[in-house]
């Protein structure tokens, strides 16, 4: 059996696949929404957040002998649980990954992280757009005084109650549910005057809104991943079946 460590919508594809092949796969999920989309695919989830303890009790209680991390490119507390849990249990760690933003610009400036990507934001731009999610909005709050600052989150009441808690105006909130188009994306921005995108190495998700910023000549901060020695890492389900087939798993 493999835990499948979900989060995105391509490992939720590459959990299925992988059962059309022939592998057992079961899958972790945060919330009662994730586990119906496990579901949809036919991937047995178990729900709940799930620190390196739990995940080695689970994959104990289950008899694991391999982890898939395909959860999101910035969730590090989630790769450092399954790092842990893998040395632990002496069972393999795969890393399921969506590769790298491949567009390449002169108005694209890569930081390490959110304290410096907004000190940038605050010297180049005026209207600024954010697309780095909830989890850290904190870091913003000091650009809200003298800028507009424009923030495309879920439409999930409590991450939007985070924003107006911070002091962030209704009118600033763009609520939405992806996948994102060029064109939409371009529409957004012309609409709100944006002269500032941060955003972050999402892959092919974040690709959409890089290619709208640069034709309406948008500087655009990417904060990048963090940077891990993944011992074995792919990024098609053809790569995972090779590694699982090197360690024989099945």
């Amino acid at each position: 059996m493999i835990l499948l460590l979900d989060g995105t919508s391509d490992s939720r594809k590459l959990g299925s696949e992988l059962i059309s092949y022939g592998y057992s796969i079961i899958a972790t999920a945060t919330t009662e929404e994730g586990t119906e989309k496990l579901e949809k695919e036919n991937i047995q989830a178990i729900k709940g957040k799930l620190d390196h303890e739990t995940i080695i009790s689970k994959c104990r209680e289950l008899s694991i002998n391999a982890i898939i991390d395909g959860s999101h490119p910035y969730a590090d507390a989630m790769h450092e649980n399954a790092i842990n849990a893998s040395i632990k249990l002496g069972i393999p760690l795969i890393r399921f990954e969506r590769e790298m933003v491949k567009i390449k610009s002169d108005r694209i400036v890569y930081t390490d992280n959110y304290e410096k990507a907004v000190a940038l934001a605050g010297k180049i731009g005026k209207n600024i757009f954010v697309t780095t999610g909830v989890r850290n909005i904190e870091n913003y709050k000091g650009l809200l005084e003298e800028h507009n600052v424009y923030f495309r989150v879920l439409p999930d009441p409590d991450g939007i109650k985070a924003l107006i808690d911070m002091g962030v105006r209704r009118a600033s909130i763009i609520a939405m549910e992806g996948n994102f188009t060029e064109s939409l994306d371009r529409a957004i921005m012309e609409y709100y005057g944006i002269d500032t995108v941060i955003t972050k190495d999402s892959g092919f998700n974040a690709e959409p809104k890089i290619l709208a910023a640069l034709s309406l000549g948008i500087n655009i901060i990417i904060i990048s991943r963090k940077n891990y020695s993944w011992e074995n890492i792919g990024h098609t389900t053809l790569q995972i079946t090779k590694i699982l087939n090197h360690y024989r798993i099945k």
